[in-house]
């Protein structure tokens, strides 16, 4: 059963183990919300802590997750640049509605997380924050213009970083979207030379729309070992 407070104008659902040790955090879209109780279950069953997961609800996927602007890599709908509003919201709305909420997490690890877009917005707001212990980018777009010249002037602030990929995700036409491979293990190699960086990066069998619910679990799960 999942219980919905809004914070900052935003609608999120959340549920929580019993004094919860650890928050998850992870940016939705609404009909990405059927499929949440399979993702958590896959999560718990993966995992020994006490856990608190939050999900806020994005309305304009392409405009609100995107760190900058950029033209349309696929259809004709452009990209925003709504992710430092995002961010916002869960720094000063979510994780502290989530810490009044439950006592036992002021304090407590953060760990962001998403699939696609969502998991590009996830390893940007590491590099925004500090506030965010652990990354589960899941099948990331690290396609997105200009976003390697990013990473090279730009350090994490997570200690634990997991990055995933479907084998078939660069077997495309799309010439923006075929580099999503080459940059992901460009963006790992250079996560391993980083000292207290704690990172994998994971290929799973598939194009980019196999089993997002399951990647996007054990992103998580990963970023959750103690």
């Amino acid at each position: 059963m999942f219980t919905e407070f809004e914070t900052k104008g935003r609608r999120c659902v959340y549920r929580a183990d019993e004094e919860p040790e650890v928050l998850l955090v992870e940016p939705l879209d609404a009909r990405e919300l059927e499929g949440l109780d399979a993702e958590l279950s896959a999560i718990k069953e993966g995992c020994k802590q006490r856990l608190a997961y939050v999900a806020l609800i994005v309305e304009d996927w392409n405009k609100e997750l995107a760190p900058w602007t950029a033209a349309p890599v696929f259809g004709n709908v452009p990209f925003g640049d709504g992710a430092k509003d995002i961010l916002e919201i869960i720094e000063t709305g979510v994780i502290s509605e989530m810490h009044r909420r439950f006592g036992t997490l002021k304090g407590a690890d953060v760990i962001i997380g998403g699939y696609s877009l969502a998991g590009l917005f996830a390893l940007w707001c590491c590099h925004e924050s500090d506030l965010f212990k652990g990354v589960a980018a899941a099948s990331p777009s690290v396609w997105y213009p200009e976003w390697m010249r990013y990473i090279g002037s730009h350090k994490p602030n997570a200690k634990r970083i997991y990055l995933s990929l479907g084998d078939a995700e660069a077997k495309t036409k799309n010439a923006v979207m075929a580099t999503v491979e080459e940059n992901i293990r460009t963006m790992y190699d250079t996560l391993k030379g980083l000292p207290g960086v704690e990172s994998t990066l994971v290929f799973n069998p598939g194009g980019h729309f196999k089993d997002p619910t399951l990647r996007t679990a054990q992103a998580f799960i990963w970023a959750l070992r103690p």
